[in-house]
């Protein structure tokens, strides 16, 4: 009985997979500064102007300090989205790529700042609701800090800050994060008992200074 040698051909060593690799953050740094400068200028165009009611100087001038609550409200959105741009710059001229997970925060982040028009105008609408009203906007703001700080912390996870990126710049920026979060957050149950719960948002500066001493 004849045997046959049988010879097995060498198996085929799998190919490595491709390594897909990160994306160029350039695209969504001009992106993002685009919906920025949208954001602003739909603030600015939410800005009540004197019509022909307004008869005179004194027409005029009532028509300003009538509005005056709006005006207010304009300028702490823009300081609230300016920072916002500000925080972003900083650290985004330090990365080197973008995960899906950043680039998903990053939108998230985006589309907070798009709504900061319109809960500016719910702030200092005429509907008498006071809490809804600043809890609304309070806490689009600290969720507004929230995105970016996730979009920050997924950077990190996946390596994708450049290795010369300052340690301290990284934690002062991320401190401002915070402290806006923890500012805003606050002040929502102090809304409860009080009107005059903005006033928490001026402790802005000095939260930051703790937080950066305490991390």
């Amino acid at each position: 009985m004849s045997t046959h040698d049988t010879t097995t051909e060498p198996a085929e060593s799998a190919e490595p997979a491709e390594r897909i690799a990160p994306a160029s953050p350039e695209r969504l740094i001009y992106f993002s500064d685009a919906v920025v400068a949208i954001a602003i200028t739909l603030l600015a165009l939410e800005l009540p102007v004197p019509g022909a009611e307004a008869h005179g100087d004194s027409g005029v001038q009532h028509f300003l300090r009538e509005h005056l609550t709006e005006y207010v409200a304009f300028l702490v959105s823009f300081v609230a989205i300016a920072m916002q741009w500000m925080l972003h710059q900083r650290v985004f001229r330090y990365v080197s790529g973008l995960s899906g997970g950043a680039i998903r925060w990053n939108l998230l982040w985006l589309l907070l700042i798009v709504v900061t028009p319109f809960t500016t105008k719910l702030l200092t609408s005429e509907a008498d609701a006071f809490r809804i009203q600043f809890i609304v906007y309070a806490a689009s703001q600290a969720l507004t800090s929230l995105a970016f700080r996730l979009t920050v912390a997924d950077l990190r996870r996946s390596g994708l800050l450049r290795p010369d990126a300052p340690r301290s710049v990284i934690a002062e920026t991320l401190a401002w994060a915070d402290a806006t979060i923890v500012t805003f957050t606050v002040s929502i149950p102090v809304a409860l008992v009080t009107h005059w719960a903005s006033l928490c948002w001026a402790l802005l500066p000095l939260t930051q200074k703790i937080l950066r001493r305490v991390t």
